[in-house]
């Protein structure tokens, strides 16, 4: 066994198999080593690809607010970006840019406006949808109303009546273009009471702008509601109705008492005639 072992061909078979045993364990570290940068690869050219998402986003208006009224225009619109992947989902989650169209060098009238766009990183490209739209720009006017209140009637119980409302503001701003302005003829209060109601009645109305049709003006009311109290007690009229039929209930028990004073008064009479009448012819 001893001269086994110091035979020289046994430690160069056993430095062989060490060195094939080395040599697919670093090959296999190598292609480990591969598959992470091939990995990592992969991740960054997720990255940098492009990719599109459409958002929809407030539109703003450029103009002279207190000046100008401006109406016809979307609330909101859609915009679609386009640009490396991890840029439009950054933009898409904090939407860091606004949408806007410049009405300030615009007079009165209808116009077609390009729909812009501020903020934006300059390596995304956009379009809007729409593109355009059209505005109307008008002179934006503030008149003043008196409130008037308007009450079901019906609503109210049999032997009620209402007062007159007590409003917590008399007056009304009214704001909008000078035509819609010029529309209104009355700004009113309509109060709902509940049915059969027999107590005051305190609610808070929304008003509303009308013109002589009856129609709603499209202005913007300060303040757009007003608290309203409706006092509500007993009707007089029917107080004074009853209060005839106890009077006339009184005067027909009075006549009746003295017709039958005046029967029995005439009855007597009679008795006291016709006795006369019989002492005389007995004597």
């Amino acid at each position: 066994m001893k001269k086994f072992w110091t035979e020289r061909w046994v430690y160069r078979f056993l430095a062989l198999v060490l060195a094939v045993l080395l040599f697919f364990y670093v090959k296999s570290d190598r292609m480990n080593s591969g598959n992470v940068s091939t990995s990592g690869g992969s991740s960054d050219t997720a990255l940098m690809a492009n990719k599109s998402k459409t958002l929809t986003v407030p539109l703003e208006l450029d103009v002279n607010s207190s000046k100008y009224l401006v109406s016809g225009y979307p609330s909101k619109v859609k915009i679609k970006i386009t640009g490396p992947s991890a840029l439009v989902t950054t933009t898409t989650n904090t939407q860091n840019f606004k949408a806007y169209v410049s009405l300030r060098k615009l007079g009165f009238g209808e116009h077609k406006v390009r729909i812009k766009e501020e903020g934006l990183n300059k390596e995304l490209s956009y379009s809007f949808e729409p593109e355009t739209i059209k505005v109307t720009i008008a002179n934006r006017r503030t008149k003043t109303f008196a409130i008037q209140p308007e009450i079901n009637q019906d609503a109210i119980a049999k032997g009620y009546e209402s007062k007159a409302a007590i409003l917590r503001s008399q007056t009304v701003s009214a704001t909008g273009s000078v035509s819609e302005i010029n529309r209104i003829t009355q700004v009113v209060a309509k109060v709902n009471l509940p049915n059969n109601t027999k107590q005051d009645v305190t609610s808070q109305v929304l008003l509303q702008a009308l013109d002589n049709s009856g129609d709603t003006v499209n202005v913007i009311l300060s303040p757009q509601t007003v608290s309203v109290t409706v006092p509500v007690e007993k009707s007089t009229s029917s107080s004074s109705s009853g209060s005839d039929e106890e009077s006339s209930s009184t005067e027909a028990d009075n006549k009746r008492t003295k017709s039958s004073s005046s029967s029995s008064q005439e009855t007597s009479s009679a008795s006291s005639t016709s006795s006369s009448s019989t002492s005389s012819k007995s004597n």
